[in-house]
């Protein structure tokens, strides 16, 4: 069940001018332009009172789907299996690239995916799993989509498969950005400069 709180607060803030939002984008030197540093969080579920984390630091993510209420303990990589956080302020403009590294003991078992939501749908997003911050045109063809609400971005897992493969003591990141902006969404304003996403984490271990 969702929240009244937290859809009325995703419903209103992306569009509104807020100074810490534009204060949120930086040039990083290991990454492209254009890259978001913060969101507030919101977080859905039945446990979940509509409150929200601020300032969220998008660079990490455990900072994103490390968490499944505002107010518990940061899970690392691959995060909380009950994750479903809705970013409030994903800039239509900019990409995200949370970084996570898979560690030298990861079981070969594990896969997982983010999925888009149908619920604070926003726009459609394009994806990639790549070991360099920003890259949307990663080596292998399983580790990128341009997706629709509803549907998995980047199912991968630490084995060969169909999914994309993550091999262990490596760093990557999950690069996300809208794939068209200025395409009709019924959730948010075109006019708007933000919208919130939202995602779950789907985690199989």
């Amino acid at each position: 069940m969702l929240s009244a709180a937290l859809l009325v607060l995703v419903a209103t803030a992306p569009g509104a001018y807020d100074p810490l939002f534009h204060g949120s984008f930086e040039q990083n030197s290991s990454c492209p332009a254009g890259r978001q540093i913060y969101s507030d969080m919101g977080y859905v579920g039945d446990n979940n009172s509509g409150d929200l984390r601020y300032h969220v630091d998008l660079r990490e993510w455990e900072n994103i789907w490390g968490h499944a209420s505002p107010y518990d303990s940061t899970a690392p990589w691959p995060g909380r299996s009950n994750s479903a956080p809705v970013i409030a302020e994903f800039g239509k403009t900019t990409y995200i690239a949370a970084h996570f590294y898979v560690p030298s003991g990861a079981p070969p078992t594990w896969l997982g995916w983010i999925t888009h939501t149908d619920y604070n749908y926003g726009h459609n997003l394009t994806a990639a799993i790549s070991t360099a911050c920003g890259d949307f045109s990663p080596t292998a063809q399983a580790c990128f989509i341009q997706s629709m609400s509803g549907q998995p971005i980047v199912p991968w897992r630490t084995n060969s498969g169909a999914f994309c493969r993550l091999q262990p003591n490596t760093d990557y990141y999950l690069n996300l950005k809208m794939t068209d902006p200025n395409e009709p969404s019924p959730t948010c304003s075109q006019h708007a400069e933000v919208c919130a996403i939202g995602t779950a984490n789907a985690v199989l271990q």
